[in-house]
């Protein structure tokens, strides 16, 4: 029996598109934080993944960076 593989789909896709700013309002009231806050983060951990990583495996990185941080930000907001 063959295995079926779909394709990754980061659950942060949006913060690729022209929804970015919704996106990240969504996330940052979620998180305790403001939107650009948000924002700047994703683009933080982007740049600091190494680029030496294939597509996929870069793109799973940088959301679980990405969860870990909105994680943290809920957590210390709770406080």
């Amino acid at each position: 029996m063959a295995k079926h593989h779909q394709t990754y789909q980061s659950p942060f896709a949006a913060m690729l598109t022209d929804q970015r700013y919704p996106f990240a309002t969504k996330l940052a009231m979620a998180a305790g934080l403001d939107p650009s806050q948000v924002m700047f983060a994703y683009l933080q951990i982007t740049a600091n993944v190494p680029e030496t990583l294939a597509a996929v495996p870069k793109q799973k990185e940088i959301d679980r960076r990405f969860q870990a941080f909105l994680t943290d930000a809920a957590a210390e907001n709770r406080r």
